[in-house]
């Protein structure tokens, strides 16, 4: 997957990746790899557990002995898609989000034969080399466009989504109202969508708790793992995530899970803060809340 935007060398690096659309292949160590999600099947409104949250609302005071309940209907859109499969071995289940309009995802992506509008995107998903890009589509109109496509061929239809595949990669393309997706195995993404398949958050709910501490959802990225190829290498580290109002904004948040309180030193901590290194400016800010790390600073403007 995409090198991490924790370390000092990747911040920037990583978003120019995920502006790319695509991921590179890197590795955690304890993970499986691509798995097979067992359990009750999940809805967008799923009442089992007693805490709920969203993106405007948050806990510091919460339970590990049961997993917070996710508002579905109340979150941004992107977390609804993540899921725990994967088309790469030993994955880290690393996701990259950008909000908006990303003209490198469109112009230069495999979905640029449809030729469509920037207002069309409210934001752009990257998991697992797949690209999930999110909005307001014309399925019908689009489905036109891959039938008369001298390079894709339109392959039949699953749940609302109808499917085509490039004719010389094969890769996949699934058109929806709600979304269009590119790369390997797609109807994964779609049944952890429509909550016939478990998502991320409910496999692995530190991933809900992560997102509570995160403010902002212009930029979100995430993965299990301390993150790979720089200078923070906590192997107590369980996953990670952070978050940008956007490229140009003057505020970053790192947030850090811990596989346990007593690993969350304030000696981890100073290493954290140190291992951002030259791609922040100053760090503005960081505090220990049990197993969890939060970190402000000023990313470099470049």
């Amino acid at each position: 997957m995409a090198p991490s935007i924790g370390s000092r060398r990747s911040f920037v690096a990583s978003v120019a990746v995920a502006l790319a659309g695509c991921t590179g292949t890197s590795e955690r160590e304890a993970d499986s790899g691509s798995s097979t999600t067992t359990g009750v099947p999940t809805t967008d409104d799923d009442p089992t557990t007693a805490v709920t949250e969203s993106d405007s609302e948050r806990t510091t005071a919460e339970s590990e002995d049961r997993a917070p309940t996710v508002a579905w209907d109340e979150v941004a859109a992107f977390r609804k898609w993540l899921t725990d499969y994967s088309t790469i071995p030993n994955s880290n289940h690393r996701f990259d989000y950008v909000g908006g309009y990303a003209e490198s995802y469109v112009k230069g992506g495999r979905v640029s034969f449809l030729d469509l509008s920037r207002d069309s995107f409210d934001g752009h998903l990257v998991q697992s080399g797949n690209v999930v890009h999110l909005g307001s589509f014309d399925a019908a109109s689009l489905t036109d466009r891959i039938e008369e496509s001298p390079d894709h061929e339109r392959t039949g239809e699953y749940e609302e989504y109808v499917l085509a595949e490039q004719t010389e990669t094969g890769i996949e393309v699934a058109v929806g109202d709600d979304a269009l997706l590119a790369g390997s195995d797609l109807r994964k993404w779609i049944d952890t969508r429509l909550g016939k398949r478990q998502r991320l958050e409910q496999v692995e709910p530190d991933f809900t708790r992560v997102f509570r501490r995160l403010p902002d959802r212009g930029l979100v990225t995430g993965q299990y793992g301390p993150p790979t190829g720089g200078e923070i290498d906590d192997d107590a580290i369980k996953l990670w995530g952070l978050s940008r109002e956007g490229l140009s904004s003057d505020t970053a948040t790192w947030v850090y899970a811990f596989e346990t309180a007593e690993d969350l030193t304030a000696e981890a901590l100073t290493a954290i803060e140190e291992g951002l290194g030259p791609t922040v400016e100053e760090v503005t800010g960081s505090e220990r809340d049990g197993r969890f790390a939060t970190i402000t600073a000023t990313p470099v403007q470049y």
